[in-house]
């Protein structure tokens, strides 16, 4: 992996139960990594939903294998949360692709 390549800085963050004093449990969401990136953009669509207009971007960022990333984490990146879709790892060239969408809230 080239190390040259990683420009972003990124957070990923994994899902925490948390139960309140009603007993409801809510899900609330710790920064388990931060780390550096390379972002490529894949596609980018604009859809109408219910008359609101939804923008849906699909993104790959690549990170270091050695980050131990599965579907439930989400990333934040430059103000933005990404669901991620799918993880490849890429023995190879020591780094791991990581498909994300963008959360929209």
């Amino acid at each position: 992996m080239r190390a040259g390549t990683l420009h972003y800085p990124i957070t990923i963050q994994e899902p925490v139960a948390i139960k309140d004093g009603y007993g409801a449990n809510s899900i609330d969401w710790r920064d388990v990594i931060s780390t550096r990136s390379n972002v490529t953009y894949n596609s980018g669509n604009r859809q109408n939903q219910n008359n609101e207009i939804v923008h849906s971007y699909t993104v790959t960022f690549t990170v270091r294998y050695y980050h131990k990333v599965n579907e439930n984490m989400r990333i934040l990146w430059d103000g933005k949360k990404y669901r991620i879709l799918s993880i490849n790892p890429e023995l190879y060239k020591q780094s791991t692709t990581i498909v994300t969408e963008l959360i929209n809230e």
